[in-house]
C-alpha cells in the first residue's frame, strides 16, 4: 500500500505560536519582581502574588507574562530583544523629534542633554498596546504626546530638580495605547499631554452659546459703533 504523503502546510498559513515570542529567564524574573512590588503596594494579595509568580516561572511566551501585568498600573514587561528597542540619542544641545507616522517598538530609549525631546504618539504606528519610554535626559523638558484616549504612568521615573506636568485625561483603566515613562531626568520638567487643538477645534469644544456670545462682544467693540446708553445700573440717564 502506498504511503500517504504527509500534510504540507501552506506557506502563508501559520499557527498562533509562530507569531509569539519566547520568554527569557530575565523576563520571568522581571515579572516576578514587578508582582512582588504590586503585593507590597497592596494591589495584590499574598495568594494572588503566589499564584501569578508560579505562572510567571512556568510561562513560555512573552504574551503570557504580559497578561499577568495587564491590570497592574505601571507594571510593564521590559523588552530584552534588541529588535524591540529604538535607541534615540542626541549630542550635546541636539534635539530629538518623532511625530506624524512613525513605527514604535515596545521600548524607546532616549539619551539627550541640553536638547529638546518630543515624542508624539498621536499618529504613530505602535507594535504593542504598551510602550516603555526610558529617559536618560537632563537640562530640557521631554514632551510625550498621547493620542486621545491614551494613558501614561511615571511610576518608575526619577527626577532631580524638576517635576512632571501631567496634562492628560486620567482614566481608571489603560487606554488603547499606554506609555510607561521610566528612567532618570534632571533639571527640567517632563510633560505629558494630548495633541494641541487648533483654533477651530477649540471653538467647537465650547458650549453652544459661546460662539454667539463671542460674536456679540466683537460686534459691540467695533470702531464707530455708538455706545450703549447706560441703564439704571450704570447711572441715571439724561432726561
Amino acid at each position: 500500500m502506498a504511503r500517504r504523503p504527509a500534510h504540507q502546510p501552506d506557506p502563508g498559513e501559520s499557527t498562533p505560536a509562530d507569531a509569539r515570542q519566547r520568554a527569557s529567564d530575565d523576563e520571568r524574573e522581571d515579572v516576578a519582581a514587578l508582582l512582588a512590588r504590586a503585593m507590597v503596594a497592596g494591589r495584590l494579595t499574598p495568594v494572588e502574588y503566589s499564584d501569578r509568580a508560579a505562572t510567571a516561572q512556568a510561562a513560555q511566551y512573552r504574551d503570557e507574562l504580559d497578561g499577568l501585568l495587564a491590570d497592574l498600573p505601571g507594571a510593564v514587561l521590559h523588552s530584552s530583544h534588541g529588535s524591540d528597542v529604538l535607541e534615540l540619542e542626541a549630542g550635546l544641545g541636539g534635539s530629538i523629534s518623532r511625530r506624524g507616522l512613525w513605527r514604535v517598538p515596545p521600548t524607546v530609549r532616549v539619551h539627550s542633554w541640553v536638547g529638546s525631546v518630543l515624542l508624539d504618539f498621536s499618529e504613530a504606528e505602535c507594535a504593542t498596546g504598551v510602550v516603555v519610554v526610558e529617559l536618560a535626559t537632563g537640562m530640557c523638558s521631554p514632551t510625550v504626546v498621547l493620542p486621545e484616549g491614551g494613558t501614561a504612568d511615571v511610576d518608575d521615573l526619577r527626577i532631580s530638580a524638576g517635576s512632571v506636568r501631567d496634562e492628560t485625561v486620567h482614566r481608571l483603566e489603560r487606554g488603547a495605547l499606554h506609555v510607561s515613562v521610566r528612567g532618570r531626568h534632571a533639571f527640567g520638567d517632563v510633560v505629558l499631554r494630548h495633541p494641541v487643538r487648533g483654533r477651530w477645534e477649540r471653538l467647537r469644544a465650547l458650549p453652544q452659546a459661546a460662539p454667539r456670545t463671542l460674536a456679540r462682544r466683537v460686534a459691540e467693540h467695533r470702531p464707530g459703533r455708538p455706545a450703549r446708553p447706560e441703564g439704571p445700573r450704570g447711572g441715571a440717564a439724561e432726561r
